[in-house]
């Protein structure tokens, strides 16, 4: 884990106030104290977390004993601060805080706050962490829950700087025992899919929103993971916006967005300097993909996202879906449903235009084609079976336009509505008349009747005027 950097000091456990010799009055406490963080969460419950806190000892602690206790509680006098070794005295010296003096030739350096009314814990926190803190013992501890309690076990009496992988710090005595209360703030992610795109038509784009809040102590890298089932074919990322300013270019194109051989998982790398420059504000993925051949009619296509932060948090998944879905019809004799008509030729259309679709099954089963099919067809022909069309969105209006009848069997004169009811498309029996039906008045059959008619009609008036002039004479 980076070195925290960013300061939120917890809490002083008690005032400090630093001198040679006579520095703080130690309460009656054990020898060795113990550090105790407790936590609480507002995340997810499911999120999980590692939250390792890592000790520096900065002082040790010289506690006199009071004559006026006996045993155990004599440890209850005054108190002095002291490092042991030189290196650690020039790195107390760089803070320009503290004095730093040796008396004699024992290995103690004694310090002493320069600004004892108005130097605050969180200054002092922050000086540390600038410090080579390598210089000084250290220890770790820690709990594996976003909420619960964290325990350092026995430590030495001193002045001790803590560090968070939560992004929090805190400088506390150890003088008798220490208990914190931390509450845990992780950045968080929701994803969304466009209502428009919640039911969709094979082939469709589907819009996706992810948004990450991040909180004002983040600092540390955040990892964002999108797996999609095989459905769905990752295409693009859109934009990522923080509030409404684009920060897409602090993204490395070579290492931040990555996305696997079988395109439907991808990764989002915001580095630490990048979730630095957004803390306390929310960062926006717009991104797309396409509902593909794969796609299973009538169940949710589901989209993941998990967000990692630093090297111990991870979020719960969240899930957004997509569905597709499936429509089927028999043709059938107009008066009687149970013969199954043979030989029928159909289209289906949206918005007026013929949709390519892929013969699954002949006379049987269909699918919405895409781009990657490579043999197609806009005819449904039927064969005495239902007939099956997947990959079809309920929000849209389709049509069935028959162009070619049964033989024996009138063709409809107008399309078929196929529209979804209830979020599903109902079983339709497509019906045929027998018989042939004769075009409409006006039309060239009935003309060509009329026509003979008429000729005949005038052929026999001049045989029968004929007959009579010879008849007269």
């Amino acid at each position: 884990m980076k070195r925290i950097r960013k300061i939120a000091a917890l809490v002083l456990a008690a005032v400090m106030v630093m001198a040679m010799g006579i520095t703080a009055f130690a309460a009656e406490q054990p020898s060795t104290p113990k550090i105790t963080i407790h936590t609480t969460s507002d995340q997810d419950e499911g999120d999980t977390d590692t939250t390792v806190y890592t000790w520096y000892r900065i002082f040790d602690a010289d506690i006199e004993t009071d004559p006026a206790q006996d045993g155990p509680s004599q440890r209850g006098g005054e108190v002095a601060y002291y490092v042991t070794t030189q290196d650690r005295a020039t790195q107390i010296e760089t803070t320009g805080l503290f004095n730093v003096t040796r008396v004699g030739t024992d290995l103690k350096w004694y310090v002493e706050l320069k600004d004892k009314e108005t130097t605050s814990a969180e200054t002092i926190a922050e000086k540390f962490a600038a410090m080579d803190l390598t210089k000084f013992e250290s220890g770790t501890f820690s709990q594996t829950a976003v909420a619960g309690d964290a325990t350092s076990g026995p430590v030495d009496p001193g002045y001790y700087y803590i560090t968070s992988t939560a992004g929090k710090n805190v400088v506390i005595q150890t003088l008798k025992e220490v208990e914190i209360d931390e509450k845990n703030t992780f950045p968080t992610v929701t994803k969304d899919v466009d209502s428009a795109d919640a039911n969709a038509q094979i082939g469709d784009e589907i819009n996706y929103t992810m948004t990450v809040h991040v909180p004002e102590t983040a600092n540390d890298e955040i990892v964002l993971t999108d797996s999609m089932t095989e459905g769905l074919t990752f295409k693009s990322i859109d934009s990522v916006k923080s509030g409404s300013d684009d920060v897409a270019h602090t993204l490395d194109p070579a290492t931040a967005t990555a996305i696997t051989q079988n395109n439907n998982t991808f990764t989002i790398t915001f580095t630490a300097e990048t979730v630095k420059a957004n803390q306390g504000k929310t960062i926006t993925i717009t991104y797309t993909a396409i509902l593909n051949n794969k796609a299973v009619v009538n169940t949710p296509e589901t989209n993941t996202v998990v967000l990692d932060y630093g090297e111990h948090y991870t979020s719960k998944e969240k899930t957004a879906y997509t569905k597709t879905y499936s429509f089927d019809f028999d043709k059938v004799d107009g008066d009687d449903h149970t013969v199954k008509l043979t030989g029928a030729q159909f289209e289906l259309h949206r918005e007026g235009v013929a949709l390519e679709l892929v013969e699954l099954e002949a006379g049987k089963t269909y699918r919405i084609a895409t781009s990657d099919d490579t043999t197609k067809t806009t005819t449904i022909t039927t064969n005495g079976n239902k007939v099956t069309i997947n990959g079809l969105d309920t929000d849209v209006t389709y049509e069935l336009l028959e162009t070619k009848a049964p033989t024996g069997y009138n063709k409809l004169p107008s399309a078929v509505e196929v529209k979804a009811k209830n979020n599903a498309f109902e079983h339709q029996d497509i019906e045929n008349k027998k018989g042939a039906v004769l075009p409409s008045t006006g039309g060239i059959g009935t003309t060509i009747f009329y026509v003979v008619g008429g000729i005949l009609v005038v052929g026999a008036a001049v045989i029968l005027i004929s007959k009579r002039r010879m008849n007269d004479r």
